[in-house]
């Protein structure tokens, strides 16, 4: 019985986790896009508001509340991530 070479399935794993694996910093660009656009919405909806303008107080409050919930859980990451590295810093090599 002959024993084939693996090369050619490495490969195709290797190409594989190229295209399956996201990029950390894209998908970081994406979110805090996204919060900056939802801290917009809310801010512009609280200016529609305070002009007067046809806006229903029910959508400016969960437009707020959802900016809000945004920015919490991207302080949650960016602390995590800041434990993360000065644990790393504190390592003795």
């Amino acid at each position: 019985m002959k024993i084939q070479g693996l090369q050619g399935k490495v490969n195709l794993y290797q190409e594989t986790q190229k295209k399956t694996a996201p990029d950390f910093q894209k998908i970081l660009l994406e979110n805090l896009k996204e919060v900056d656009q939802k801290e917009k919405t809310a801010q512009e909806a609280i200016m529609a508001l305070a002009r007067g303008e046809d806006i229903d107080p029910a959508e400016v409050a969960q437009k707020i509340s959802s900016a809000d919930a945004s920015m919490k859980l991207l302080l949650r990451i960016r602390n995590k991530v800041l434990e993360a590295y000065q644990e790393i810093m504190r390592m003795q090599i």
